[in-house]
């Protein structure tokens, strides 16, 4: 038998696999900018990897809930309730 986590760890983990698959794939893309593809690119990338992934997981949790908000307020929600349309009610 499988059990899941608590929902209470969601936002938390779901901002570590943010964090960890965004900083793998910037800092892999923003290396290659730089320098190239030097024989130690895969080096330089870990370490441009660990000091990214350091900030970017603290500033998900922060800045996640401000990009949620700001997002509600230009589409609807979709937890909210559905309206009728004015005139289509039967």
């Amino acid at each position: 038998m499988s059990r899941k986590l608590p929902v209470r760890l969601f936002q938390p983990l779901f901002g570590l696999f943010m964090a960890f698959f965004m900083s793998f794939l910037m800092s892999g893309a923003i290396t290659a900018i730089n320098i190239g593809f030097p024989a130690d690119f895969a080096s330089r990338w870990m370490h441009s990897w660990g000091l990214a992934f350091m900030l970017a997981y603290p500033a998900i949790l922060i800045v996640a809930p401000i990009a949620r908000r700001l997002t509600l307020k230009l589409v609807e929600s979709p937890f909210a309730p559905s309206v009728p349309v004015a005139g289509t009610e039967g």
